[in-house]
Formats: C-alpha cells, structure tokens, sequence
C-alpha cells in the first residue's frame, strides 16, 4: 500500500493534559447514512489478538458502508498499523502513571467524539474501558462491551454493561449462571466470532522455500521432521508445558521426533527454555519470538496447534484453517468453534499429555488425514467465520438493541 500524510488535526477538550490527536486519511468509501455511527475504543498499547480483532472489525465496518471512528493510544502498535494502512483514527498521549483505562482528561475527549460525530454505538474491547465512558451517560449511545476472555466478567462489570458480545459461547453460560445465582440483572448477550485479518492467510503467497525461510528469518536450520507451529504468548494459561511434555514422549518414548516452532514472547520464555533442556527436547523446540511473519511461520509448518487451558475462540487456529492447515486442540473451550473434532482437526482432554500425544500421532503418522482436515478447516472457517458474515449478524444486532 502506498504511504499518504495524513491530516493531523489537533484536539482540545476540558481537562485535557496530554495531547490528543484525530489523524485523518482521505475517505476510501462513503458511508451509508442509514447505519449508526460506531466509535471503536482500544486501550492496549502493544499489539496481540485483542488489537488484531480490533484492527480487522474496523476495516471490516468501513468495508460494508459505516461511518465508524477508532480511539487507541498515540505511538501504539495499532496506532502505527493504522498509519501503515492510511486508516483514520483518533489517539490520545497515553501517562505511564495511569492505567489505560485513567487516563486524564479522555473522558472528555470520548464525549467530544460521541457528539461531533453522532455516535450511536460505542464498542468497548476491555471492560475496564467502562471507567472513561462516564461523562457520556446523558447521551443517548449505546455500549456493547466485546468480552475476548472466556472466564465470566466480575459482577461489578455485569451492572455497569448493558450489552456484551462473548466470542466464547461458554461464557455466555457463565454470565447467566452469575446473575442467576446473585440475582443480577442479565444484560443482553450475543455470541460473535472475533474479527481477524483474513486476506492476510488468504492471499498469503511465498517465494521461499522451508528451509530458506527459517536460515533467512531466524538463523535456524530445521530438521526433516514433521513440523507444528504454535503461536501464543509465552504465559502460563497457554500452558506450552503440556506440549513439552507431549514432544518429549514423543521423542524419547515413541522414537517420532517432531520441530515444535513457538511464535510469541513472554514471562514463560525463561521457565520454558529450562523445562526443555529438562526434558531433553531443546534441539527441537524453537523460540522464534514475537513476529510478524506467524502466517509465513504457519504456512510452512504441517500442523498448528494451540493447548491453551481456557481459549475464548482462537484468533490463529483461523489463520491456520485459511493455510489448509489441520488443527489441533483443546476439548471444552472456545477452539471447539473453529476445530471439528476428526472433521477440521482433533481435539484433545484438557490436560491430558497421553491424550495429546495420541491425537498428534494419528495426525503425523497420516499425512492424507493432516490434507483433509486442513481442506475440511478451510472450508469451514470460510463459510462461517469471514468478515462479510460476521458483519452482516453484527449489523442485525446493532437494529436490535437500537429499537
């Protein structure tokens, strides 16, 4: 895409004490005045599946005829994505001494946005982000809060949000059974799948080969083994260690060596380079870090896999599915949406190493089944899953909670 400069527009509102910015690209398609007008907020400052959703809701409501706005943290990934893509949003200086969620002075500036722009809908990505939306009460827009966690919100937040969209069927579950159980107003719930970067896996085309890559991208030379990429953080609720404890069976039990390639950073990253030289596994695990390069990381790996404990959807199984990629993961949580268990991949007991060795070996030991799963995926996540489809249900549960 071709770099344009855009139009700094500078912001004063009451109380204001850092700058304020609205950065404004010239209009790539005039909005529908029949739909309401959105205002995105997003408060994290480095980029991860929260700011990729997001990122792609965003395009998505500009592709299909919104006249939709976006706040997030001036110099934040999602700021700098946004200038990458001539993208118009608004940003705010963000103090190192508050919290995101306290900044001074956004409150004003969320209420001057809402006002010039005739907001009716505000979609807030964190229920936090509930503490800067209070000068706005005696304005008639509504406040959907989009809960990416799979565990329910804390009763407090259940009172303050209206409305919240669950990509995470099972927390749906979870917020009823609460306000059952304390005698909680219910707020009105829908489930959504989570917007993502789609074109991204779909027109993803390489000139590289395997090998080339990785030498090229990370100085590492692979093995000829079968290869599984996992992209997560490197913190504990992604439980990478049962994954290790998977490959070392594998490897020093059943003789079937495999490359585990990790894509992301994280806390974990020193407590997992020292469980896997434990386990005698270190020449085949590869901590390639944080990268922008996972779908080239993805594409030229045989299977992706997640082993989270508790995942809302799965942002990067979708990604994978798009790559013809099959899928491995864990039973009883939000990946059951995207992976069909022995149809689109295979699933496995939460915790169970045993039960995950086995799934990966019926896996490795069929290539045949790895091609028809990951054909099964793709098909499934395109049907279902893409920004047309999730717009179009998203745009029928504006008209409900605005009548």
């Amino acid at each position: 895409m071709n770099q344009i400069s855009p139009t700094i527009k500078k912001i004063s509102s009451p109380f204001t004490f850092y700058k304020e910015e609205h950065v404004i690209f010239p209009a790539q398609k005039a909005a529908d005045k029949n739909k309401p007008n959105i205002l995105l907020i997003c408060t994290p400052f480095k980029f991860d599946g929260l700011l990729m959703h997001t990122l792609s809701q965003y395009k998505a409501h500009l592709k299909h005829g919104y006249n939709v706005h976006l706040l997030t943290p001036k110099d934040s990934d999602l700021a700098k994505k946004l200038t990458e893509q001539n993208l118009s949003f608004y940003s705010f200086e963000q103090s190192k001494i508050f919290r995101p969620h306290r900044q001074p002075g956004l409150s004003n500036m969320i209420r001057k946005i809402v006002k010039e722009n005739n907001i009716d809908i505000i979609l807030c990505n964190r229920h936090k982000e509930i503490g800067i939306l209070k000068k706005i009460n005696d304005l008639p827009v509504k406040i959907i809060l989009t809960r990416h966690s799979p565990s329910p919100l804390k009763s407090k937040y259940i009172k303050k949000f209206e409305t919240v969209i669950c990509v995470d069927k099972n927390c749906i579950n979870s917020i009823e059974s609460k306000c059952n159980k304390e005698e909680i107003k219910q707020p009105k719930m829908y489930h959504l799948a989570p917007f993502f970067d789609e074109e991204e896996s779909l027109n993803f085309k390489t000139t590289t080969n395997k090998n080339e890559f990785f030498k090229h991208e990370f100085g590492i030379t692979l093995s000829n083994h079968p290869t599984i990429a996992m992209v997560a953080c490197l913190r504990g609720y992604k439980n990478h260690q049962l994954m290790f404890k998977a490959l070392h069976k594998l490897v020093h039990e059943k003789n079937k060596p495999i490359n585990l390639l990790l894509c992301g950073d994280g806390y974990r990253k020193k407590q997992l380079k020292t469980l896997a030289k434990q386990l005698k596994i270190e020449s085949f695990v590869h901590f390639l870090g944080f990268t922008y390069k996972r779908i080239e990381v993805m594409y030229h790996s045989d299977i992706k896999a997640l082993t989270t404990k508790d995942e809302a959807f799965g942002i990067v199984l979708m990604e994978g599915a798009l790559l013809k990629k099959p899928l491995i993961g864990t039973k009883g949580t939000g990946m059951e949406n995207v992976i069909k268990h022995e149809k689109t991949g295979l699933l496995f007991e939460k915790g169970n190493v045993d039960d995950l060795v086995t799934q990966i070996e019926k896996m490795i030991d069929n290539p045949e089944l790895q091609k028809e799963y990951g054909a099964n995926a793709y098909q499934h996540v395109k049907n279902n899953l893409l920004s047309d489809s999730l717009m179009q249900k998203l745009g029928d549960f504006y008209k409900q909670i605005l009548k």
